[in-house]
């Protein structure tokens, strides 16, 4: 059996013998941090509870699109309608079934809705990728003063609800992290925002040319160029459906409870080894986390074949960034835990 190399055993062979016998002990050869496994307990005693979680909206409005520009309520409404009087709607970028990156790609975890007292779960019945040329709009800092014979706006801008909703957006993008307009862009690239079904570029002001040459913030004295483009790009549409599951709040908590949680570890057969790797990441002094180096431990494996995540997961040096696997929601040790792993190569 190979030797587990998580963090507290770095540790705990730094303190009894030095750094010399640490890296003797622990035959991993990648850093600490490769593999983190990371653990929360989840609250699912409530309506109010799986609300905050995520699975359960009781207005599926509420949900954002994908895109910098939320859809109105008016388009939400409408696609909501078709779902609830068909059974089924398409709906390009408006993700109603919640999704968690997993690997390279992302996974579909339960997601309710509720409309006049009945509870619904909504499921994704087709996926599909459509290309479309779309406008894009952003703006880029300037450092110099305009010239004396731009066209320069202070915002408010005085266009179309549409197009205030667009500047404030690209205003937004381009400091996306920070705290309003204090500090330095939090991106070195140009952030876009991209025009959809929910924006209508041939009644827009600003693309392809927008009536101004810079736009001033109202809080500030910096100034922003408008930049316009038009790009193929391709849009995400899915076919949603939804099936009544219950009729009353009773029914549907056990009926939500069944469905999220999808292991019981308690009952799994797995080793006193890998049981520990369970321990450590469910320990509040561990600060729920578990640390091991590539390649992973047979501990570490047996652990995450019990999640779910092993058949998944790939070699370290095939991913070029850091990739997650989130959101497994299991019961362990008379407690529902919510589990991922971070893969950081």
């Amino acid at each position: 059996m190979s030797m587990r190399c998580s963090r507290r055993r770095a540790l705990q062979l730094l303190g009894a013998s030095g750094a010399v016998a640490a890296t003797a002990g622990c035959l991993s050869s990648g850093s600490l941090e490769d593999y983190a496994l990371i653990a929360g307990e989840l609250d699912l005693s409530s309506i109010e509870s799986l609300a905050r979680t995520g699975h359960l909206w009781p207005d599926p409005t509420a949900i954002r699109a994908t895109t910098r520009v939320d859809f109105t309520d008016e388009t939400k409404t409408r696609y909501v309608s078709e779902l609830f009087d068909t059974g089924s709607v398409a709906a390009q970028q408006w993700p109603l079934v919640w999704r968690v990156p997993w690997g390279k790609g992302t996974a579909p975890r339960p997601t309710f809705f509720q409309r006049d007292g009945i509870f619904y779960e909504a499921a994704i019945t087709d996926e599909q990728y459509l290309e479309r040329e779309r406008w894009h709009f952003a703006v880029e800092r300037v450092d110099e003063t305009p010239p004396d014979d731009a066209t320069v706006e202070r915002t408010p801008i005085d266009l179309s609800a549409q197009d205030e909703r667009v500047i404030e957006a690209a205003l937004d993008a381009v400091y996306a992290g920070n705290d309003g307009f204090l500090g330095e862009p939090e991106f070195e690239t140009l952030q876009t925002v991209e025009y959809h079904q929910g924006l209508d570029a041939d009644t827009s002001e600003l693309v392809p040319n927008p009536p101004f040459d810079f736009i001033q913030h109202e809080h500030s004295e910096e100034h922003f160029r408008p930049v316009t483009d038009q790009r193929t790009v391709r849009v995400p549409e899915w076919t949603y459906t939804v099936d009544e599951v219950a009729g009353t709040p009773e029914e549907f908590m056990e009926y939500a409870r069944d469905a999220i949680i999808k292991y019981d570890l308690t009952a799994n057969d797995i080793s006193a080894a890998a049981r520990d790797v369970m321990d450590d990441v469910i320990s509040e002094e561990n600060r729920r986390r578990y640390e091991e180096g590539a390649p992973p431990s047979e501990e570490l494996a047996a652990v995450l074949e019990a999640l779910g995540i092993a058949d998944d997961l790939q070699p370290i040096d095939s991913y070029d960034d850091r990739v997650d696997f989130k959101n497994v929601v299991a019961e362990y040790q008379d407690a529902v835990h919510q589990f991922g792993l971070i893969v950081t190569p």
